[in-house]
């Protein structure tokens, strides 16, 4: 079943209408009904070779980035840690109360594309004022799993060397979510001390089984902007697993045992395909009897918070920062009101 996208921002299925709810903000119903959200996946463009995909969403996200700190000034610079390329994202100014606080992205981007996005980075820095890692990971097909999380427990083992755990989060949407669940359970089973919390957003813990608005979405063919490359003729997922088991709690945390998974947060909207692994996760962590906290947006698609003009994506970004400086340094901050 093909889509179209009404000039108001319904979904149009076949002789079906779906508004948009009238409980969203205004600028949300003008980009719900506007280019790209509302065109319908391209075929042409979803036949370009990686390469080509890959040059089109590096500008894309540096077109994003460049706007971001327009709108959040801050300071970014090109680093190197544990032999991973990264970019440390810092606020202009950090109060004492965040001195030694830092959090670590993972990037989106389907695990084959994004390398250097900053669009996730730059919102959290400026309003946590936290500096943020931003770690341009490698990418599948060229590097499957565990490429990523081999480059994101690298970084991370080395931040311990400066930081306390429990002034350390992590946090990634789509694909950088998957990866930081991975990353944790990698650190978990080198018996490394896990960071105070963590953030998956538009993501979840099961990369065997992306639950049911993934299946009904793409039997409406209703995936937003989500682009496949299809050289591979593989799904991106398969790109990235490439053979490995994906009921390997290693690679899927939701068959593993949470009860050591730190405090999530986990973040979807109403027209995101990924929702239902989202809320899966979440429940997932609270049946392990773990701090999860899941927000999802009326009407919002796949990582709604890049665009970060909408109040709703406004709404995202203080939910994750709040949630942020909530954990981080808390250990720290019981001990001082022992003593």
């Amino acid at each position: 079943m093909s889509y179209q996208i009404d000039e108001d921002g319904s979904v149009l299925l076949g002789k079906n209408r779906v508004p948009v709810p009238a409980t969203v903000s205004v600028e949300a119903r003008t980009f719900l009904a506007t280019a790209p959200w509302a065109e319908p996946p391209d075929p042409d463009a979803e036949r370009l070779p990686m390469w080509m995909l890959r040059s089109f969403v590096d500008e894309q996200m540096k077109t994003l980035s460049d706007a971001a700190l327009q709108h959040y000034p801050v300071d970014v610079e090109e680093i190197e840690i544990a032999g991973v390329r990264c970019h440390l994202v810092k606020p202009k100014e950090i109060p004492p109360e965040n001195q030694g606080l830092t959090l670590m992205n993972l990037h989106g981007g389907g695990f084959v594309l994004g390398s250097g996005s900053l669009i996730e980075a730059i919102p959290v820095a400026f309003h946590a004022k936290v500096p943020v890692v931003a770690v341009d990971y490698r990418l599948a097909p060229e590097h499957p799993y565990p490429a990523a999380v081999d480059d994101a427990a690298a970084v991370y083992r080395t931040m311990l060397e400066y930081h306390r755990p429990d002034q350390i989060g992590i946090y990634g949407g789509s694909a950088g979510g998957f990866i930081t669940g991975q990353t944790i359970m990698r650190l978990e089973k080198e018996g490394m001390p896990l960071p105070a919390c963590c953030g998956i957003f538009t993501a979840g813990g099961d990369l065997g089984d992306l639950g049911d608005t993934a299946s009904i979405f793409t039997l409406m063919g209703f995936w937003g902007d989500l682009v496949l490359p299809v050289d591979h003729e593989i799904s991106e997922i398969r790109a990235y697993l490439n053979g490995a088991d994906p009921r390997d709690p290693c690679v899927s945390p939701i068959y593993g045992d949470l009860g050591r998974f730190p405090p999530a947060l986990l973040v979807s909207g109403t027209r995101d395909a990924l929702l239902s692994a989202t809320a899966s996760f979440h429940r997932a962590l609270r049946r392990a009897g773990r701090s999860a906290d899941l927000f999802v947006f009326e009407a919002m698609p796949h990582a709604h918070w890049y665009t970060f003009h909408l109040p709703e994506a406004q709404e995202a970004i203080t939910v994750m920062t709040e949630f942020f400086l909530r954990h981080l340094g808390v250990k720290t901050m019981k001990k001082e009101g022992e003593s």
